[in-house]
Order: C-alpha cells, then structure tokens, then sequence
C-alpha cells in the first residue's frame, strides 16, 4: 500500500527551531514533505494550497496566538499547530472550532523527537478519518439521488418518524407532500395486529448496523387501504446524521378497506371524502334545506362554526357577521388563524374554506322563507382564482341556495387576486351571476390598492391595518369610491374613538362601545 505523504509547514524565524525540527523529521519513518516561510503573513496562500498536516512555529510568549488560531480555522481546521519552545510544554489542546496545538520544549532532544514522531502519525490518521469523512459524503449523496429515482417505496426514518422519503414511498401511501410524511409516526402504517412486531424491528435498526431480514406485514394508506408488502430495514446516513432506510415492496392490494387515516388533529381532514362524493347539486333552484343537506357535510366531532359580529358606525348599514371555523376538544381552542396555520397545502386551505361556507349556507338556509336581515363574511382562499374544481364547487353550492346566497359576502385577500390577475375577472362575473357579494380583504394603503378598488369596486374592503399609515386619510379615498370600509384589529376605546371620526362602515376587534 503506498504511504501516505506527510505536509508539514515551519514558520522559519529560529535558526535553532529549524535545526531541532530538521534532525527529529529526518529520523521518522514517514513521508514527508517541507516547506518553509520567513513570516506568519505568508501562511495564508500556503495553508488554502497544501491544506498542511503540522505547522511549527517558534513559541514567543509576548506574540499573539489568537491570530493565527483563527486563520487556521478559516483556511486549514485539520492542520495541528505545534509551538516549538526551548523549556515549556503543553499537550495537545483544542481551540477554535476543532483546531488543535501543544507546545514541544527543546531541552529535552530525546522526548522532543518522539513527540514529533507520534504527531506525524496522528495527523497521518487526521488525514484518512477527514478522506473518509468525504468519501462518506459522496456515498451519502449518489445513495440520496438513487432513492430519489427508484421505483421502490423508500424512506429515511429515525425514532420511530419519517425523516424522509421519495416519490415512490409517497404515491404508495398516499401522502400529500413532504410535511405531512414527517408528521406520520412510521409504525401507524402498519396495521394494529402487527404494529408491536413492527415497532421491535425499527427500534432493533436503531441500534443495529446491519440490514434487517425481510417481514411480511400488512400496511395501510392514509386513505384506508389495506395491502400485504415486504419489508426490510436498511442502515443509512442522511445529513450526515445515522438512521435507517425503510424499503416497501407491495405484494397484494386492493384488500378490504378500513378507516382513513388523515389527520385527525386537522379535523377537516376527516370529510374530505364525503365532499369529493357528495352529488354536485342542479344549477336550478330547488329546496334549499335539502340541497344543503346533500352538498354540506355532517358536522365534525370538535369542529364548528361561530359567528362574529362586526360593529356598525353608521346606523343605516346592515348588521354583518363573520363566519370562522373553530375548533375545541377538550382543553385545546384553535380559532380560525390557528387552524390556517396549521395547513399545509392550498388544497388543504379550500376544504377548511368550503366547510365553514357550507355551514354558512346551512345556517342561513335554516331560516326558511324568512330573509336574515344581516350579511355574512366568509372568507376562501385564492385557489378558487386559478383551479377550476375548487371554483365550480363553491358556485354549484351557492347557486343551489340563492336565498343565502344574497347575504353572503365571499372575501378574496388582495395579495392573491393580485397574483391571479387573471382569474379574478371571471370569479367577479360568477360571483354576480348567483347574488353572492365580493370583499377585499387585507388591503394596503398604497396607491395600485386604491386604483385596482375603483375598478372591481366590491362590496366591502378590509384594511390590512399593519400597512395603512394614514388611516382617516386612505379610508376617506375609499369612501369616495363607494366602497364601505373595515377596520379590523380595534383592541382599545383609543384606537375605536380614531374609526369613528373616519368615513369607515364597520370595525372588528374586542372593544365595545
């Protein structure tokens, strides 16, 4: 095997240090290569070219050190630096960021020899862990691309959990994006008779280094398929950090069925089903109560639709309503903004969106022939501008109840009907074509704001009270436009005194007058 050879640098400033180092590196039995600088200023090139495996320089106990411990940090972390003294000594020492030094004493020719010696070999050891290190590295990542391509089902998991995994894997169970893989504990794919048997293998490839044998085990989708497939646990690294790959080959599918396993801690997860399978309603008119009944979906455990009541400034508006989801099971209350924080995917946003909706319209259509005397704001998100599914089911159920329609006042955020431009002018027409209103929501005071206002002219604009610095002034301009203003984000008798005096409709917040 050849030898490896051994880069060592002498800062030459003593001609005694350089006599010393020169007999003890003649009599190693390594392979060596020496070059020498008159100056610590010319370290810097030499240290990026050779990436130097010791560096020796002269002690002096009035010359900084930090200095030169931070290039070496920058431009070489592997390289020890030895200091060569005439009578102190110190062992080895790490410092900055792994960077490590001692000091060798002169007096001592003999001692002073073998410490040089056993240097030369630890940094010759340094050098094959750091080539390993690499090499490992390289390995790491063709072994990523290569399960990236596969059409074998394939995961990184660690403790229990998904740390990763490729398309394959994701299309088999079902997933709807990353986040949602590495928020399924593993062992809840396994089906419940078997998941003890499972669980004991993954904490057995925890701890272990080699691969596992194959199991037979029935698995799960997330949509609730059952199906037979052969598993093996894998020794892996990912990042740099050890854990275990998980291979998934399917052998039967299509077995009996069971319950779905979305999510429950999103509970509008759970009727994603039954609002794909609910029969779309006729575009004429017919009975609202049971159009609702066949287009809106039962409630879900722990999930409801409250109402909040707007405050009227000016007498001759009528009341207004806003309709948020909110859900509470036991201690735990998410309002409406916590629940959008928690999802994921803009098909995640539209399901949470259509169910308060359809519960809007429930609510409304429960009335009968009496028409409500007050104005519901829904808010959806801004996928009904550029998926076309999401528009039509949001239309065929307003348009099956037109009743309800009338007093409910959809809100599109302005970021998104700026961005699908596009799309927004044929939402306005549909929007007229079924009575259903049309509210801005989060609009900035800035002058395109103002012009793009004038020109869809909606029902109602919400403030996006962070960006809106002159506030009578911007609510003023709207005014003149005919658009009634919002004022949302009114916590104290100050802030409310400030929305009367402008030319606003209504304001929301916890302050009453």
């Amino acid at each position: 095997m050849k030898k490896q050879k051994i880069h060592c640098v002498v800062v030459d400033q003593n001609v005694e240090v350089t006599a010393s180092l020169d007999a003890a590196l003649r009599h190693a039995d390594v392979l060596l290569e020496l070059k020498q600088v008159a100056s610590v200023q010319q370290l810097i090139p030499v240290l990026q070219e050779l990436q130097p495996h010791l560096l020796f320089c002269p002690h002096e106990k009035s010359a900084p050190s930090v200095e030169l411990l931070e290039m070496l940090q920058r431009y070489s972390p592997d390289t020890l630096l030895v200091w060569v003294s005439r009578d102190e000594w110190q062992g080895l020492t790490t410092w900055l960021m792994g960077v490590e030094s001692c000091t060798l004493p002169l007096n001592d020719l003999e001692y002073f020899g073998q410490y040089i010696d056993f240097l030369l070999r630890y940094s010759a050891i340094k050098q094959d862990f750091r080539d390993c290190k690499h090499l490992l590295g390289v390995s790491e990542l063709r072994c990523h691309w290569l399960v990236d391509y596969s059409w074998e089902a394939i995961a990184y998991i660690s403790q229990g959990m998904h740390l990763y995994a490729n398309n394959a894997y994701v299309t088999l169970f079902g997933f709807e994006g990353m986040a949602e893989v590495r928020s399924m504990p593993v062992a809840q794919l396994a089906e419940a008779v078997e998941r003890k048997t499972f669980e004991a293998m993954s904490r057995a490839a925890d701890v272990g280094s080699k691969p596992s044998n194959r199991l037979l085990i029935t698995l799960r989708t997330l949509d609730g398929e059952r199906m037979r497939a052969e598993i093996r646990f894998i020794p892996a690294v990912l990042k740099g950090k050890r854990c275990t790959q998980l291979h998934v080959r399917p052998l039967e599918r299509n077995m009996l069925k069971g319950v779905s396993m979305r999510k429950q801690d999103n509970p509008w997860e759970a009727a994603e089903q039954r609002l794909h399978d609910a029969p779309a309603p006729p575009v004429a008119p017919v009975v609202v109560s049971a159009v609702a009944k066949a287009v809106v979906p039962p409630p879900i455990s722990g999930m409801n639709m409250v109402f909040h009541k707007f405050q009227r400034l000016r007498e001759n508006l009528p009341n207004l309503y806003m309709a948020t989801p909110e859900f509470q099971q036991k201690a735990q209350r998410l309002d409406y903004a916590a629940l959008l924080r928690q999802l994921v995917t803009p098909a995640s946003r539209f399901r949470l969106d259509y169910w308060n909706l359809g519960q809007a319209v429930l609510k409304l259509s429960a009335q009968g022939n009496e028409k409500p005397g007050y104005l519901v704001f829904v808010s959806v998100g801004g996928s009904i501008l550029n998926n076309e599914t999401d528009l039509k089911r949001v239309i065929e159920l307003l348009n099956a109840a037109p009743a309800a329609a009338e007093r409910i006042v959809l809100a599109l955020q302005y970021r998104d009907c700026m961005e699908q431009m596009a799309g927004l002018s044929k939402v306005i027409k549909l929007f007229r074509a079924v009575g259903v209103k049309l509210a801005i929501d989060d609009l900035p005071d800035e002058p395109r704001a103002l012009k793009f206002v004038q020109v869809v002219k909606p029902a109602l604009v919400c403030l996006d009270v962070t960006k809106t610095q002159r506030l009578p002034a911007f609510v003023a301009q709207l005014a003149e436009s005919r658009c009634p203003v919002i004022i949302p984000g009114i916590q104290d008798k100050a802030a409310l005194k400030v929305a009367y005096s402008t030319a606003a409709a209504y304001v929301q917040g916890g302050v009453r007058t």
